[in-house]
């Protein structure tokens, strides 16, 4: 009985990048049908008080249905809370069919917050203790939709909370079509900082 014959042969450059071509190729075809359910999209609450801001960043997003989205707080006392009447008797600007979500007030023990989109359309949210200065957000869940695309105020304002002048002007930039083209809106701060003393 023989043995087996062992060949050696060296692999230059040349073969080694395309076998490991060929290895890459067959890793994202394996995972190409998961898509960005795998990808966890984090949120930053930042604080920047000689600029005067407390902000989302990004303040837009776009994600697939069913992913979940993450923020983290840098600052005490911050909130991911959706446009809902149930949070404070907010004016509605989420999905009709979504849930309304409300991290509570972050704070060093607990300063993260989870939230899976599952309904599509478009979600905006603020930062209870900052929404009077711009501290607000917008996910776009697969495709624009929904009442956050009405114009702030459209459903009257006598017994809603305030709708704030930075308000408006933060989602006067960052359209669900913005969010869309970008994927990820990075929070402009050099058009909303405000020069110290206030």
């Amino acid at each position: 009985m023989r043995e087996g014959i062992v060949i050696k042969k060296k692999i230059d450059r040349r073969d080694f990048v395309g076998i490991a071509g060929i290895g890459i190729l067959a890793m994202e075809n394996m995972f190409a049908g998961l898509g960005q359910s795998l990808i966890t999209p984090e949120i930053y609450i930042h604080a920047n008080r000689l600029l005067g801001l407390w902000y989302f960043d990004p303040v837009g997003l776009y994600v697939k249905p069913g992913q979940t989205v993450h923020w983290t707080s840098a600052t005490w006392g911050t909130s991911v809370t959706s446009y809902h009447p149930d949070n404070d008797n907010r004016e509605l600007r989420i999905p009709e069919s979504a849930q309304p979500f409300d991290s509570g007030l972050l704070d060093d023990d607990a300063n993260t917050f989870e939230w899976t989109f599952d309904i599509p359309g478009t979600y905006d949210y603020f930062s209870r203790n900052h929404e009077s200065i711009g501290a607000v957000g917008r996910i776009v869940v697969g495709k624009p939709g929904g009442p956050a695309e009405k114009p702030l105020g459209y459903g009257g304002r006598e017994g809603r909370a305030p709708i704030y002048s930075r308000v408006r002007e933060v989602f006067e930039l960052v359209t669900s079509k913005a969010v869309m083209e970008r994927e990820t809106f990075v929070y402009p701060t050099e058009r909303f900082q405000r020069r110290y003393p206030y």
